[in-house]
């Protein structure tokens, strides 16, 4: 039931998100444009996109050899395109069940997986806030105004908002760290507390295998080309509708930054959040709500498709691997 209401809720504001970005929108208008899009810039964007996760595929697997864990590079890709698959049902749920599918395949621990797959999202972090500067570098004249206004602004509201907070969050971090110092031993027998200590080991061991890479600079290059082919396939996208065709690919580094954004929204893989966040970056350059959500429309439609077929193939694939070793 709690699961229940999650996904409900979680679905819920998915389509709140749909709903508020399409809401003024003339459906008719955005039909005809869906219509005449030119998909065979659709179809390369996509195949640019799985040779990025196929890329993803890789870099995880690097991070396997430090560790004492080796896997075939088709297991690895078939866990990250199910990953992403339970994504689209659950949010953040992908995480957990690439983990769980190299478990199944390789006898991996799910908690040292774990740990590797926190690696990968901090990695990605820092590339996505990295190009993120280097588009607001780019393109400081475009944007300036309209990033202050509509992003940091409400942000610092929210943050003075935050303080009054602060001080009653000290007051009930030093009695509960007190309890926890009166109690330690007690809380140090439980069984729970041993599991919990094991997990973290466990995790930690992930975490560190970033630091044993026999080869950090192919790690590096494999990271450049994943966001490298990100680009790309947005870029690729601007093609397959007119009011778009023009935009240069800085445009697009920053296009492709915003829709990062939106994908990391805790929503059934992005759906809506990502939608708002591309068509507002598309504003910037003077592009119509209506036609920018054309294109998020495509762009995200066409990458769902993908994520179903080739993550039911990837399904498909594992069930025949645990076939074989039963």
């Amino acid at each position: 039931m709690k699961s229940t209401l999650k996904y409900l809720v979680f679905l819920g504001l998915g389509g709140a998100l749909l709903w508020f970005s399409f809401r003024d929108q003339n459906l008719l208008l955005l039909g005809e444009s869906l219509k005449s899009a030119n998909y065979y810039w659709v179809a390369l964007s996509v195949l640019i996109s799985i040779f990025a996760h196929w890329l993803r595929a890789l870099r995880w697997k690097m991070l396997f050899e430090p560790i004492g864990y080796q896997t075939k590079t088709t297991h690895t890709f078939y866990a990250v395109m199910i990953g992403y698959l339970a994504n689209l049902a659950f949010p953040r749920m992908g995480e957990v069940s690439r983990c769980a599918v190299l478990n199944k395949t390789d006898n991996m621990p799910i908690s040292t997986l774990i740990g590797t797959v926190v690696v990968e999202r901090i990695i990605d972090v820092i590339f996505l806030l990295g190009l993120g500067l280097l588009a607001i570098i780019i393109l400081y004249k475009e944007i300036n105004i309209f990033v202050f206004e509509n992003f940091i602004s409400p942000i610092i509201s929210k943050l003075n908002n935050a303080v009054n907070l602060i001080i009653p969050a000290i007051g009930i971090s030093i009695v509960l760290g007190i309890l926890f110092f009166l109690l330690r031993k007690k809380i140090n027998a439980w069984h729970i507390t041993q599991k919990i200590k094991a997990f973290i080991l466990s995790l930690k061991k992930g975490l560190l295998s970033i630091l044993e890479l026999k080869n950090r600079l192919r790690f590096i290059g494999l990271s450049v080309g994943i966001w490298a082919c990100y680009l790309l396939a947005t870029y690729l996208c601007f093609f397959a509708i007119p009011a778009t065709s023009q935009l240069n690919l800085s445009i697009g580094l920053f296009v492709m930054v915003a829709g990062g954004i939106g994908m990391s929204a805790p929503v059934q893989g992005g759906i809506g959040a990502f939608e708002a966040a591309v068509s507002i970056s598309l504003l910037v350059f003077g592009i119509k709500e209506n036609d920018g959500l054309s294109y998020a429309a495509i762009s995200h439609g066409s990458q769902i498709l993908s994520i179903l077929v080739v993550g039911s193939i990837s399904l498909f694939f594992v069930f025949l691997i645990k076939r074989k070793q039963a």
